[in-house]
Order: structure tokens, then sequence, then C-alpha cells
């Protein structure tokens, strides 16, 4: 009795063996990937000139993909002051405490209630490899009491 069991038991695991390796699973991988990422930290004291009396602050995050799409995700971390509401974000060419020129504006649509956005452009081959190239990149949000730019912060 004990033979058949084992002779049972030992087809079965010859069976289940042969099964697992029959059943392949292919490895999906990627065709894109990241060419250059980014966070910001963004504050109003980077604004220019400066703002006084807000204490806003955002974070970003940025992703360059290798088909020239650009990934943003940008979030409040607390609601803002003055009863104030996000407005739109861009990336613009210029050094710490200096107004620079725009390079890409996000077009950014309305935030949603946890004060977040995200998004993705595609962006031609002149501007991604602006984004590459460029040493000194800002990241300006504005809002609907500061339409010229809420909070700030450097690439």
């Amino acid at each position: 009795m004990q033979k058949r069991i084992l002779k049972h038991f030992a087809s079965f695991l010859l069976v289940l063996l042969v099964f697992l390796v029959s059943c392949k699973k292919e490895l999906k991988t990627s065709d894109v990937y990241i060419k250059k990422q980014w966070r910001a930290d963004l504050s109003v004291s980077a604004i220019v000139p400066q703002i006084t009396g807000r204490t806003d602050h955002a974070v970003a995050s940025i992703y360059l993909m290798d088909n020239n799409e650009l990934h943003y995700y940008i979030y409040f971390d607390k609601p803002l002051n003055n009863g104030d509401t996000p407005g739109k974000g861009s990336i613009n060419i210029g050094a710490a405490g200096t107004n620079g020129t725009l390079l890409i504006n996000l077009e950014t649509s309305a935030f949603n209630e946890k004060l977040e956005n995200n998004g993705k452009i595609s962006l031609n081959t002149e501007t991604a490899n602006a984004l590459l190239n460029q040493s000194n990149l800002y990241l300006n949000v504005t809002s609907s009491q500061q339409p010229a730019g809420l909070v700030r912060g450097q690439l």
C-alpha cells in the first residue's frame, strides 16, 4: 500500500513539474526609460521678488522619459494661506534669485481637493535637450492670489 501511495505521489510531482516548466511566463520589459529626473522643494521664499507673510510649500517630482515625454507630480503639503488656490506650473531657465525665461508651460489643470496635480506632456527634441543640458532650471507654480508665482524651487 505504501509503495502504491509513493508511486502516485511521485507521478503527481512529475506531472506538476512538467506543468510548471511548460507554463513559462514571458518576461515583459518597458521600451521607455527615464533619461533624467528632478525633485524640488517649492517655497514662497524662492519667489522673486520674495513674498512675505506666507508659508506655502509644495513638492514636485519630474521625469523626462527617453520618448521625450515629461511626467510631473506636484503637491502642496498643507492648505494654502489666505484661502488661496494653486494655479499653473512652468519650468523656466534661470539661476536662484533671478527671474528667468519660460521653457515649458506644464499646462496644469486645476489641482484636486488634496492639492495634487500630475500629468505628462510631449516635448520636441530641442526642448528635451534644453532640459537635459541646462544647469539652471526652476519650477514655478502660480496661484489665484499670486499670478506671477506662489512657490518656486530649483531643479
